[in-house]
């Protein structure tokens, strides 16, 4: 019988990958519950209507990339291939706005695009990203890019750079576009056939072209700051001053327009140089349009997401252990007390591990450093008589006889 496999462009999470996978997930709701946000999750697929609205008929994603299929009510569904347009669809649909000034969430889950498979993406991705609602100020610009930098630093990844650009309003954006159409025209034929067809639907995309044609094409094309009102290179100076502010190392690049229609004002993009070309680990911005193209609400709102797969490629030195003691016990006597003592070490946030079955010293001797644990806990028939626990320390070659209680206390130090 032939063996079925995972589907191309999807892969298992289990093992070392797993350790990593969960790890990151706990980094990310410890730091972002400290900064005040809330958990949302949305379902996994959604009318397609709302990404086709959301991120932009023109854009890559929605043209080519995304998972769309008929339900048995004849409903055009899609896989959710990013996770903003659903929570603002969340926030509109529970009337949020009706109840508090300003929402902040996150969120972390699967996402899905029929692109080639590579490293660190796959057709099926996780992603972790935030989400405020409801505040304009450029101070939340510069709190939400200082985050997610700190989120990466938390992690352990470095070589890290940030990369910030404004593109303005709508206003702004139809000037610029007009000045970029000018500069492109002369040039249209010699650009790649994608940017052909963004020249007519969406040419600031064509800045954000890989193709190396394009890239040289574009290098002396206009700046986009150029067409700012005042008071967006206000807001674009105040961010900058405040990313200072809060020692975050950022550098300018005008070209940075990200791939999606929603966005507005700040664009930013966290890279790194170990993943190749590839390099983008987290990136979002500005989206102050968007509840009024979905919901007819004059609500501003700013966010970014994270690769999870790419974040843990570059955990790979990183070693996670899942275990912090094993129980080792010798003799069908010992089997009781240490069930019990294994219970009560896990009631108190010792991760461990227990073999069911009786085996002698050597093998259990194994079993411990294949697991590589700090701690071996022996017990044995002394042990039972006098209620305590032999603690063996691998990691400065000792041990000691203690009371349960105590070898808590010594493993948690």
């Amino acid at each position: 019988m032939k063996l079925i496999k995972a589907v191309r462009g999807t892969k298992d999470i289990l093992g070392e990958t797993g350790t990593k996978y969960a790890y990151i997930n706990r980094i990310v709701e410890e730091l972002f519950n400290s900064y005040g946000y809330s958990l949302i999750k949305t379902p996994i697929f959604e009318e397609t209507d709302l990404f086709k609205r959301g991120i932009g008929e023109a854009t890559d994603v929605v043209e080519k990339e995304m998972y769309t299929f008929k339900d048995r009510g004849d409903r055009s569904l899609t896989l959710r291939p990013e996770g903003t347009a659903s929570v603002v669809r969340a926030y509109l649909e529970n009337k949020i706005y009706a109840r508090e000034e300003l929402s902040k969430f996150y969120y972390m889950g699967s996402m899905f695009r029929y692109e080639r498979p590579q490293a660190g993406r796959q057709r099926e991705f996780n992603q972790v990203g935030v989400e405020v609602l409801g505040e304009s100020s450029p101070l939340l610009d510069a709190e939400v890019i200082s985050m997610g930098y700190h989120l990466l630093e938390k992690l352990g990844i470095t070589d890290l750079a940030v990369t910030i650009n404004s593109i303005g309003g709508n206003d702004s954006r139809v000037k610029y576009r007009k000045a970029l159409i000018d500069y492109l025209t002369p040039i249209r034929e010699e650009l790649c056939e994608d940017c052909q067809r963004r020249f007519e639907t969406n040419p600031l995309r064509v800045l954000d072209c890989k193709n190396e044609t394009c890239k040289k094409h574009t290098e002396t094309a206009p700046s986009i700051i150029d067409s700012l009102s005042p008071e967006e290179k206000d807001h674009y100076e105040t961010v900058k001053k405040y990313l200072t502010l809060y020692n975050v190392p950022f550098v300018e690049n005008p070209k940075l327009v990200r791939g999606l229609d929603y966005y507005s004002s700040t664009v930013f993009e966290i890279v790194t140089n170990k993943l190749g070309s590839q390099g983008t680990v987290l990136g979002g911005g500005r989206y102050d349009g968007l509840l009024k193209q979905l919901g007819d609400k004059d609500i501003p709102a700013f966010g970014f997401a994270a690769g999870v797969e790419r974040m843990m490629m570059l955990l790979d030195d990183m070693k996670q252990k899942e275990t912090d003691a094993y129980i080792i016990w010798l003799g069908e006597e010992s089997r009781e007390y240490a069930m019990k003592t294994a219970d009560t070490l896990r009631k108190a946030g010792i991760r461990l591990a227990i073999d069911f079955n009786k085996k002698g010293m050597r093998s259990h001797m194994k079993k411990a450093e294949k697991l590589a644990v700090n701690y071996a806990i022996i017990i044995g028939g002394d042990e039972i008589e006098k209620n305590t626990v032999i603690v063996k320390n691998f990691l400065d070659r000792t041990q000691e006889e203690l009371t349960v209680e105590q070898a808590i206390e010594r493993i948690k130090k």
